[in-house]
């Protein structure tokens, strides 16, 4: 078991659920923690759409002072953003379910995409510098 991989897309979920823009989140999520992973690390259902996501993460030239990340990110549609952040989530949720069923496949164990939905929502929500603001909690009635 290798749980640097797992480290590694759990530190890039956290860093998508913090602050800043989704696109900002995802630009520093991939740089920092999975540029360098190989899709066949990562569990077979995903292994395509991730190798996808990296090629286009690595499309726009980058101007003087900024990396092809960024610039790549700064080109995505918010849909597209919005998928990649989708994909990292279901990709850690993926690598720790089957962590947990030791070598059966997360296919195979029924996996359902609910959370992870319910969590890229989350994710989508541009505005707000603090949690409380991203879920909607606030002191104001």
């Amino acid at each position: 078991m290798d749980t640097t991989l797992s480290h590694r897309l759990e530190a890039a979920v956290l860093q998508l659920a913090g602050d800043g823009t989704l696109k900002e989140r995802l630009a520093a999520a991939f740089r920092e923690h999975l540029d360098d992973i190989d899709e066949l690390e990562l569990p077979g259902e995903v292994q395509l759409e991730y190798a996808q996501m990296s090629r286009t993460m690595h499309l726009a030239r980058a101007l003087p002072g900024d990396n092809v990340v960024r610039a790549s990110v700064r080109k995505l549609s918010n849909e597209d953003a919005l998928r990649f952040s989708a994909l990292i989530v279901r990709v850690h949720a993926l690598r720790m379910q089957s962590i947990v069923a030791g070598t059966k496949s997360p296919a195979r164990m029924g996996a359902t995409p609910r959370a992870t939905t319910s969590l890229v929502s989350l994710l989508a929500i541009e505005g707000g510098s603090g949690s409380a603001s991203r879920t909607g909690l606030s002191n104001n009635p």
